[in-house]
């Protein structure tokens, strides 16, 4: 028979021993909730892939829709205009797990910012004399600042200066007002002006001046379309309208709007006379024809899809001559979910517009 000692001490051991399973059963607890977690996190994760790579596709199905549309178009006219099948927003089609929306808007219904790489300082200085000697005659500079002016954005000749040398190529100033390297590299942070066309409207946030309050106020008016492309009359926003020139108010640039589609330039021109009080003459004196236009080259693809739970907004730049087309640019941009709204069922409004009495776009 064990003595009291011996039996104490292998209760003992045993305590230890069920201690150390008991630890050995934790440890391996939280290995295999380790490994439960990674897995979970990497089944999220491929499934974001495949949804991202279904969105892609959908979007490329919707871009292939509307180049097949734009040809189409282009094979039989060459006046484009918000009545054309084109123009009408694709309808919300409603797929498993999601709804996907779209529409095709015209870029040359909106003001070009890039086209104001086309001053010099030579250019810019004849031009600030011409309006001291009461010249009233349309201009790049002039529509931009009749932009802001309807958007009750200040519109002074300096801020326009500052844009256009941040979008010409060179590094010098065309006005003393404006700003180059020498003012943006006392900026904190410091960087440069990027003497380049614009590629995104966000870039406009970087000129001096510009907001991004003011950006965004602006944004429904302007594009950063490469290029000086003339504005096209057929598919302009009522403000874009009345921009063109400031013998136009915004109640008659409504008025215009509503005598469209224009077969041409020369109708263009002779419905603006009968709504302005001005003669044909005077008009293509005042408002030159090389600013406007009754067609379009480049139009953008605009689509929101909301699929398994995820929501995604997809742009591309397409270009057009007569039935060919092509794709410069694509934009993918997933929508982070800062609510949760399980009553949600269609994505955002696109910005796109149809019809003649459109405000803006």
């Amino acid at each position: 028979m064990m003595s009291g000692p011996h039996r104490r001490g292998g209760r003992g051991q045993q305590g230890i021993a069920l201690i150390t399973i008991l630890l050995l059963l934790v440890f391996m607890l939280a290995i295999i909730a380790g490994l439960f977690y990674r897995h979970q996190l990497h089944i999220q994760k491929v499934s974001r892939m495949l949804v991202g790579e279904q969105a892609m596709l959908l979007f490329l199905g919707a871009e292939s829709w509307a180049r097949r549309v734009l040809s189409e178009d282009g094979r039989q006219t060459r006046i484009d205009h918000l009545e054309e099948k084109w123009a009408y927003p694709l309808p919300p089609m409603p797929m498993e797990g999601g709804v996907l929306t779209g529409c095709l808007r015209d870029e040359q219904g909106l003001f070009s910012l890039n086209s104001l790489g086309w001053y010099t300082s030579k250019t810019w200085a004849e031009e600030l004399a011409g309006d001291g000697q009461g010249r009233n005659v349309t201009s790049r500079r002039r529509i931009l600042q009749n932009l802001m002016a309807q958007a009750g954005l200040e519109h002074s000749d300096a801020l326009v200066a500052s844009l256009v040398d941040w979008v010409d190529p060179d590094g010098w100033l065309v006005s003393p007002e404006s700003a180059e390297d020498n003012e943006y590299l006392l900026m904190q942070p410091p960087y440069r002006a990027a003497n380049f066309p614009l590629g995104d409207i966000d870039e406009l946030t970087l000129v001096s001046g510009f907001s991004p309050a003011f950006v965004e106020r602006l944004e429904p008016l302007v594009n950063t379309v490469p290029g000086d492309l003339p504005l096209n009359v057929n598919t302009a926003s009522v403000p874009v309208l009345a921009a063109v020139s400031s013998l136009v108010s915004v109640e008659q640039a409504r008025r215009l709007a509503g005598l469209r589609p224009f077969p041409s330039l020369d109708k263009f021109y002779e419905q603006m006379a009968s709504v302005v009080s001005e003669t044909h003459a005077t008009l293509r004196t005042l408002v030159p024809p090389q600013f406007l236009t009754v067609s379009s080259d480049y139009f953008s693809v605009h689509a929101r899809l909301v699929l398994a739970g995820s929501d995604f907004a997809y742009r591309s730049l397409i270009w057009r001559r007569g039935d060919t087309t092509r794709v410069l640019s694509r934009t993918l941009t997933p929508i982070p979910q800062v609510v949760n709204d399980p009553n949600r069922k269609l994505p955002p409004v696109i910005p796109c517009g149809n019809g003649n009495n459109q405000e803006s776009l």
